[in-house]
């Protein structure tokens, strides 16, 4: 199923891409050669995307919380975070690993990026344009990158747990969002629904789902040594 909704992705954005390219704020026919290497640009950057980054954590005799998200008056459930609220203290070393968020065809890749707390990401320019990205003004990570040239990497360390939006100043409608969570036991649902947290010490938690449209939900979960939690979610939405 995840398989499929990055078929569906790619097919779009490619789509939007053959047609018409925006350059220099111009709307061009690209030649066969600039669009052939930037679909194969597209190809790699869909195969390579993490979607997820956290640290590993060793954990004795864990469990697994394994859940369904239905989704209300949207075409889909895919891109909903589901989240533990707090494991312990909520202190755990960020991880080494940088998340990437590309830009190929005027398009963020991934479009929905969850992290853990600490981690680095990485916003190359993958495009035919000069870009820039921002975070919204009333995040709690801000950063605004100022305009930088095709090849060039930025990169900033989201060090507060928050819903950032990700904002072009030049596509209004190019945006994407940085999820940033206070441990690593989270999960982003396929475009079914579905989702597992797998590695989850023995306990009981708050589990709750961010949706870009939809109005957030709280569920009580136990969650026992050696066996799966089944969690079912509904999401409304937001009025």
């Amino acid at each position: 199923m995840r398989k499929t909704y990055f078929e569906v992705l790619f097919c779009f954005v490619l789509v939007l891409f053959v047609l018409y390219q925006n350059v220099q704020g111009e709307g061009k026919l690209l030649p066969i050669d600039q669009a052939e290497m930037m679909q194969e640009k597209l190809r790699t950057a869909l195969r390579e995307m993490k979607r997820e980054i956290r640290s590993e954590v060793k954990v004795k005799n864990p469990g697994t919380i394994m859940g369904k998200v239905k989704c209300k008056r949207v075409r889909h459930c895919g891109n909903t975070v589901a989240y533990i609220e707090r494991v312990g203290d909520n202190k755990y070393d960020p991880p080494e690993e940088h998340g990437v968020i590309d830009q190929i065809s005027n398009t963020f890749i991934p479009r929905i990026l969850v992290v853990q707390k600490g981690t680095t990401v990485d916003f190359p320019n993958n495009d035919l344009i000069r870009h820039n990205v921002f975070s919204s003004p009333v995040s709690c990570n801000q950063f605004n990158f100022g305009t930088y040239d095709v090849g060039v990497t930025t990169s900033v360390t989201f060090d507060k747990s928050c819903e950032v939006p990700l904002l072009r100043n030049t596509h209004a409608e190019m945006s994407a969002f940085v999820i940033v969570l206070d441990n690593p036991y989270f999960a982003i649902t396929s475009r079914d629904g579905s989702f597992t947290i797998d590695n989850v010490p023995p306990g009981s938690y708050t589990l709750k789902t961010w949706h870009e449209k939809l109005r957030p939900v709280t569920q009580e979960v136990t969650v026992e040594a050696g066996k799966t939690t089944d969690v079912s979610l509904v999401l409304e939405k937001r009025i």
